[in-house]
């Protein structure tokens, strides 16, 4: 049954799809993308008559992660998204899965997280005078990297190397009639193309927190 649900899923959700694990039997583990979510859960409940046990979810550093554990005979479902703490929004489950109403309410008060369409997303657990940028579960958006070693990740992940090399550098090496910068990713593109893509493959560029539309580390 594993395999035929994520089949069925990857193709109905088409670029939402981002990967199926089973970790065990009875158990499968499907990523999607934030938007991808409510399509997900709106399937499965309505094609295999899904449950939706609860939401559980984990502070990341950079992201908040949804786990949206749903249940249909023999087989335990974990939809798993993603949430960045710069956009803490994600659709609500609600108005198509009721069962979702007090525990979204009560990712938002603990972790931050905007349900958006949710039909009643007053407090669940925290008083209405608790402060409404201190969420007690949320902590600062941080990364692998430290302050002084950021630098050097955003150089090498967006040119291959880690310092730059100086303009006096670059007269000093035309004056001196050799090519202008080191026969590096610098100065081969398909070099640092082949780099970025193994650096994406692996995941190395969200473990560190790297952008790749600012190049620059998103704490």
């Amino acid at each position: 049954m594993n395999n035929e649900i994520t089949a069925k899923l990857k193709e109905h959700l088409k670029e939402a799809f981002i990967e199926a694990v089973a970790p065990r039997e009875r158990r499968l583990t499907v990523e999607v993308s934030r938007e991808g979510v409510l399509q997900a859960a709106e399937y499965l409940c309505r094609e295999y008559d899904a449950r939706l046990v609860t939401i559980s979810a984990t502070d990341l550093g950079l992201d908040i992660q949804l786990l949206y554990h749903l249940s249909i005979p023999k087989l335990l479902i974990n939809l798993k998204t993603i949430v960045p703490k710069e956009d803490l929004r994600i659709v609500s489950l609600t108005p198509s899965i009721f069962g979702a109403n007090w525990i979204e309410r009560e990712i938002h008060d603990l972790f931050g997280v905007e349900f958006e369409g949710h039909p009643d997303p007053r407090r669940l657990i925290l008083s209405y005078e608790w402060p409404k940028d201190n969420m007690p579960l949320k902590g600062p958006r941080k990364g692998l990297a430290s302050e002084f070693q950021k630098p050097t990740m955003e150089n090498l992940l967006s040119t291959g190397q880690i310092f730059q090399m100086s303009l006096m550098a670059k007269k000093q090496r035309i004056k001196m009639k050799i090519p202008e910068v080191l026969p590096t990713t610098i100065a081969n593109p398909e070099a640092l193309d082949e780099l970025q893509k193994v650096v994406k493959g692996v995941g190395f560029d969200g473990r560190v927190g790297y952008d790749w539309k600012t190049k620059k580390m998103r704490y």
